[in-house]
């Protein structure tokens, strides 16, 4: 794996191709299962046409002979039944639920994206961190409150000192470090503000793979930048070392939107606008150590507000 969180420009910044930004020195890539052989689609073979047995003798005759009206009658009659088969269908298609509607168009996924990031914007944040042996770190976070509390990854601000926080809206604010869980990558900050808009957070549960996201953030210290993705896949694991220590982070949400470091404690949204997860590492490709373009990782939302309220006391969620 390797580390989003800090801005390759931010002065005496360590740097490894299998390492988080903070001071940590690997993580494992996660394990890619193995593909299955696609099964040859056998063509079925065509049934030859049953051949309709011709009408008795009798019932050709009557058509010929006299009855001029018997073949309007059944002409009448099957239409009648042919009338009631389709309709009986149709009224059958509804009430299971058949539409007809079609997929939404190029306009009105761009439409969605465009209110999307106009809405989350305004709740992420852009962290600075200074001192210690690191020398400094540019990451993200999340308004998660109105009066300041916000949440971002732990190597973004771990063995720092001091630490800003720039708004949407240019403002710099001091902020204070709350806590944090290293084994879990993630810490709280406060900043003393009023009126701010906190982002609102998804329920992490119901994401499915296939459905969009977009991860919000200052990658490579360029704030309020969004990528756009898919959920890739759920529930993955990934190691990071901390101080010497390794620590298994599981339940990660796979995504193909890019993160890059500065993304890290930055925001992975739907497109309702809901955090689902906290994105915090990107995988390598093991053999050159270069990142894999489109396999970054997220803490879920849900494992956030747990350790959020472990961190604060259980004021938040």
């Amino acid at each position: 794996m390797q580390d989003n969180s800090r801005d390759p420009r931010a002065s005496n910044v360590p740097t490894s191709p299998v390492s988080t930004n903070m001071p940590v020195t690997g993580a494992i890539p996660p394990t890619t299962p193995p593909v299955a052989p696609q099964a040859t689609p056998t063509t079925p073979q065509a049934t030859p046409p049953t051949s309709t047995p011709s009408a008795p003798p009798q019932y050709a005759q009557r058509a010929e002979h006299g009855h001029s009206w018997r073949p309007l009658w059944i002409a009448l009659g099957a239409a009648v039944l042919f009338g009631l088969i389709f309709g009986l269908g149709t009224l059958a298609g509804r009430s299971n639920g058949a539409s007809t509607s079609s997929a939404p168009s190029g306009t009105d996924i761009e439409a969605a994206t465009i209110n999307v990031i106009h809405n989350v914007d305004p709740s992420v944040v852009q962290i600075q961190g200074r001192g210690g042996l690191t020398g400094g770190s540019v990451g993200s976070g999340e308004i998660l409150t109105s009066d300041g509390y916000i949440v971002t990854n732990s190597h973004v601000v771990h063995g720092l000192s001091t630490y800003t926080v720039l708004l949407a809206n240019g403002e710099q604010i001091p902020a204070t470090l709350i806590g944090e869980a290293p084994s879990e990558d993630l810490a709280v900050l406060k900043v003393n503000a009023t009126d701010l808009k906190p982002i609102a957070v998804g329920d992490s549960s119901k994401v499915v793979v296939g459905e969009f996201a977009l991860a919000v953030g200052s990658p490579l210290g360029l704030e309020q930048s969004a990528t756009s993705g898919i959920i890739s896949a759920l529930n993955r694991s990934a190691v990071e070392v901390v101080d010497g220590r390794r620590f298994t982070i599981t339940g990660l949400i796979q995504t193909s939107a890019p993160i890059n470091p500065g993304n890290s404690g930055g925001a992975l949204v739907n497109f309702k606008g809901q955090l689902i997860g906290i994105p915090t590492l990107a995988a390598v490709e093991p053999s050159t150590g270069v990142a894999a373009n489109g396999i970054g990782f997220a803490i879920s939302s849900n494992r956030m507000k747990t350790i959020v309220n472990q961190l604060t006391g259980g004021a938040l969620f």
